[in-house]
């Protein structure tokens, strides 16, 4: 079995985000299992160099994980020629800055979202990346999970009618995102409302990502 390393500096692994999702139940994860089997004999060794800007914590975190590169220099990391990846889990507003300079230093991008703080912002990075043409990324987990593609599911197969509003929540908080369209005539199943939530669907019964304000079922 050959084992190829890849040295990815992650940046911002400090935060929550970073430490819980993208080190232990990503990296270090795929490192307790043996590394990741790339097939014809071939596993993939993620080796990571953790980037930020506090060096007691960065310091503490390798001694828990049995890691032994840290760093609070990100210049520095970014010119070392055998670190393949940049990964970024910063605030968003220390985001553009760092993956400008790890896009110039040809490193390939993955990145938490948002990548910027505003809609130009986010297509320069991209531009940036593409020109460069490097392999770029940014998490978008949540859209994968089962409840919301059973929703997209539902409401593409029209299960929900006109949908005049939606609501959607997570462990980490919830919004409330309201449209309008023009009125359906009354009585018509158009006028529904789907409300995202984890809960049992009043109308099947099953438990799944959505509940169903009104009308029967189609």
């Amino acid at each position: 079995m050959t084992r190829r390393t890849v040295r990815i500096a992650m940046n911002g692994v400090t935060g929550r985000m970073g430490y819980r999702q993208h080190l232990v139940r990503s990296i270090l994860a795929i490192r307790e299992q043996g590394g990741l089997d790339l097939g014809g004999g071939e596993v993939l060794w993620p080796e990571p160099v953790l980037v930020g800007r506090r060096a007691h914590a960065l310091e503490e975190l390798a001694a828990r994980h049995g890691l032994t590169e840290w760093s609070t220099d990100l210049d520095a990391v970014l010119a070392d020629d055998t670190v393949e990846i940049y990964f970024d889990a910063q605030v968003t507003s220390a985001r553009v800055e760092s993956v400008k300079k790890a896009v110039a230093a040809g490193k390939h991008i993955y990145t938490e979202k948002p990548t910027a703080t505003d809609v130009e912002g986010a297509l320069d990075l991209a531009r940036l990346a593409r020109e460069a043409g490097i392999k770029h990324g940014v998490v978008q987990d949540k859209i994968f999970l089962p409840g919301l593609r059973k929703l997209k599911r539902l409401i593409d197969g029209g299960f929900f009618g006109e949908i005049l509003s939606i609501r959607g929540s997570s462990a980490t908080g919830s919004s409330r995102v309201t449209g309008r369209r023009p009125s359906a005539p009354r009585g018509t199943t158009a006028r529904r409302t789907a409300a995202a939530s984890s809960s049992t669907c009043s109308r099947t019964g099953s438990t799944c990502s959505t509940s169903c304000s009104a009308g029967s079922p189609p």
